[in-house]
């Protein structure tokens, strides 16, 4: 067995990259390192007695040669009985649609292809020709653009179903053995210049790094690579026994105690960080992390805004991080007695009652009122500034603004509270609190039954 193999056969084991039983999708382009990988797969399917089969994608950004590669790719599966799944898609245009760049675009567009083929014909995982040499390049370009600890550590071995067994060889070992055993691939042109921030490494950085510094360049990055990737994994075990103790999820929003921030140390901006991206998909840069932990100084309503229409609010306790919304409309429905009207996710409605019929409820979205010498018309509307109520227990009026502060309701929730309009008097805070003016009593005989549901 070729030593070069057995790198890669110990690999696969010592990271558990492949079980029996279990069928790969190959990600094939048609390049050395995809072809290396298929031929690699094909030879060794019975030892670990797994199916495999290949998807094609067909970028149309090099014209013919673009077809000659899908071509290509066709008739190796063919010649070793191996299912092909092609595809053409218009990265430039897509790329152009979508406001992505045309490697960010490309990349989507493969991801997504994959992830299909797998769901269509039952693959459990989706084997990427990714090498050592791409690893560097992946690595050196975070660095440079002041990625976290997840971007220097490089390309992952493995991720969910994604897994890249030669990631462990350089491109020279690949070329090399293609060549020993005569197997053809082809070349991409376009890798060849330096447009791309990936081929300006590969073609000059790397070169000069490895003449000048270190010959073992590619070897030393890996190794530090998967160092790091295994100090992420013991942190996320960390982070996972105590993370519900001091980040919790509501709302489409994160909410993160004042305690936690107060401390500020490595493990806590890691665990807000990572928390963040897997709520949100967001990629936070260092100067987001101190945002947020300024904001730990400032009084209740200040905020911050972050990266990618990401906003963190300080509120008494905690700091609260979600999606910007669009700025705050007020928008008006008006109804009558046995109507419903739709608000957002929620109904609102007006059922009218006789007091027999009346069943209390502790719901706070349900309530009762008198009907007796009101209008039929009602009007529901967010609260306005100036805005006041007779709170129901209460003497005396109260301006919405100060009752919503003083029952301590967040400002995103405060932002968007309902008021229930009767002839431009408040009958209800939706949700929250009626007005003493319309409360049933003894001599009540007409009933209204408010519901949001």
């Amino acid at each position: 067995m070729k030593a070069t193999e057995q790198k890669i056969l110990n690999f696969i084991k010592e990271n558990e990259l492949l079980f029996e039983g279990e069928k790969i999708l190959v990600a094939l382009s048609g390049g050395p390192d995809s072809v290396f990988l298929l031929h690699f797969l094909n030879k060794f399917k019975k030892k670990f007695k797994v199916e495999i089969g290949a998807a094609h994608i067909n970028h149309k950004l090099r014209g013919k040669d673009s077809e000659r590669d899908e071509l290509f790719c066709n008739a190796i599966c063919n010649e070793l009985a191996i299912p092909f799944y092609p595809i053409k898609k218009d990265v430039k245009a897509y790329a152009s649609k979508n406001k992505f760049s045309i490697e960010l675009a490309a990349r989507k567009i493969r991801y997504d292809f994959f992830t299909k083929i797998t769901n269509q014909h039952s693959y459990n995982k989706i084997a990427t020709a990714h090498n050592a040499d791409d690893n560097v390049e992946t690595v050196l370009l975070n660095l440079v653009k002041g990625a976290g600890i997840k971007g220097i550590s490089g390309i992952p071995i493995k991720r969910d179903n994604i897994i890249r067994p030669i990631l462990c060889l350089s491109k020279n070992e690949i070329l090399n053995y293609l060549d020993e055993n005569k197997f053809e691939y082809r070349i991409d042109q376009s890798n060849l210049s330096n447009d791309f921030e990936r081929n300006f490494l590969r073609n000059k950085v790397v070169p000069l790094l490895k003449e000048n510094l270190n010959p073992s360049l590619i070897k030393a990055v890996l190794n530090t690579s998967i160092n790091l990737q295994n100090l992420i994994l013991g942190l996320d075990d960390y982070s996972e026994k105590i993370k519900l103790n001091l980040v919790s999820v509501k709302n489409k929003s994160l909410s993160i105690s004042d305690e936690t921030v107060k401390s500020n140390d490595f493990i806590i901006s890691y665990l807000i960080k990572s928390k963040i991206e897997e709520n949100f998909s967001v990629k936070l840069e260092s100067n987001d992390l101190k945002k947020i932990f300024s904001l730990i100084k400032k009084q209740a309503g200040k905020s911050e805004q972050l990266t990618e229409n990401l906003i963190a609010f300080k509120e008494r306790n905690e700091i609260i991080i979600k999606k910007k919304s669009l700025p705050n409309k007020v928008e008006t429905y008006l109804l009558k007695f046995g109507d419903e009207v739709k608000i957002d996710s929620k109904t609102f409605s007006i059922v009218d009652l006789n007091s027999k019929e009346i069943k209390l409820d502790k719901s706070k979205n349900i309530e009762f009122i008198s009907a007796d010498n009101i209008s039929k018309k009602f009007e529901i509307r967010n609260w306005q500034n100036g805005d006041k109520f007779f709170p129901i227990g209460m003497k005396g009026s109260k301006k919405i603004s100060d009752y919503l502060n003083d029952i301590k309701i967040s400002s995103f929730e405060k932002r968007n509270q309902l008021v229930l309009l009767n002839e431009k008097k408040i009958v209800w805070v939706i949700g929250k609190r009626l007005d003493e003016r319309f409360k049933i009593n003894s001599n009540t005989k007409k009933v209204l039954k408010l519901c949001l549901k």
